[in-house]
């Protein structure tokens, strides 16, 4: 079993931006909107801003009420997507009292799209860039692969199998709705599981010598599913620090662009 590393290849990307926007003398700020206090969510901030200004990334936390209407957040988004000061930015999820954030989402301008949120942006969302980048590192080939992903929406399952398309007509999106799970994982030569399950995928769910990929912290029982995978990640360690590293990727880039 080879451990998917995320921390060390997370810290030589960051370590790696921060030496291109020294010398690119770009003045960069990543702008985050927030709305209520939710403790997971005020984590994973603290967490990004720490990575960027580490980097030279600077940027501002707008904080809103949990109770802010749909309105609240338009008016903010609406003078992000103007402000010349503002690299790119992004809506941290999840949003309190609203299930389908989609239409929020899309209003974000693709120049400046940080997480590749807007669905029609183009931009790939940071947390599908950096399972890709952690898989690429690794030497793991696509190319005809049976994949597997447990999570269908807009942000993560979809992004994933549009982009994995170009190596394999065999992938499936798993939701609650698509039965027992273990009919499509046990013949998963790529499982990814993004549900937010603790120890969803258990080890007799996995074919021998799968690579597996936890997204969600949790998702996977690492103890027992390592023991039959060929590549794992960390239950923290993996994806996490690599979705952050590739956000601030996606703030450079858009920098450059701009």
């Amino acid at each position: 079993m080879i451990l998917l590393d995320g921390k060390t290849l997370a810290a030589q990307i960051t370590s790696e931006l921060n030496q291109k926007i020294v010398e690119s003398g770009l003045k960069i700020n990543l702008d985050i909107i927030l709305v209520g206090n939710d403790p997971s969510s005020l984590k994973y901030i603290e967490l990004k801003q720490k990575k960027a200004a580490e980097i030279g990334i600077g940027g501002q936390l707008f904080t809103l009420e949990k109770e802010s209407t749909a309105t609240d957040l338009t008016n903010i988004i609406n003078s992000l997507n103007q402000s010349q000061g503002t690299t790119g930015f992004f809506i941290q999820l999840p949003i309190p009292n609203l299930s389908e954030p989609s239409i929020l989402l899309s209003q974000i301008l693709p120049k400046k799209d940080a997480d590749g949120l807007n669905p029609n942006s183009g931009i790939m969302p940071a947390v599908v860039r950096g399972i890709i980048t952690l898989l690429k590192n690794y030497q793991i080939s696509f190319e005809q692969k049976n994949i597997v992903i447990v999570n269908d929406s807009e942000l993560i399952g979809q992004p994933l199998k549009k982009y994995f398309s170009k190596y394999s007509d065999s992938i499936t999106l798993l939701n609650r709705d698509s039965g027992p799970l273990s009919s499509f994982t046990q013949n998963a030569d790529i499982l990814i599981s993004a549900a937010g399950v603790k120890n969803l995928i258990t080890a007799d769910m996995v074919k021998e010598g799968a690579v597996v990929v936890d997204v969600a912290n949790g998702d996977v029982d690492f103890d027992h599913v390592s023991k039959k995978s060929a590549y794992i990640t960390p239950t923290f360690g993996g994806v996490g620090p690599m979705t952050v590293a590739s956000l601030m990727s996606n703030v450079f880039d858009l920098a450059v662009r701009k």
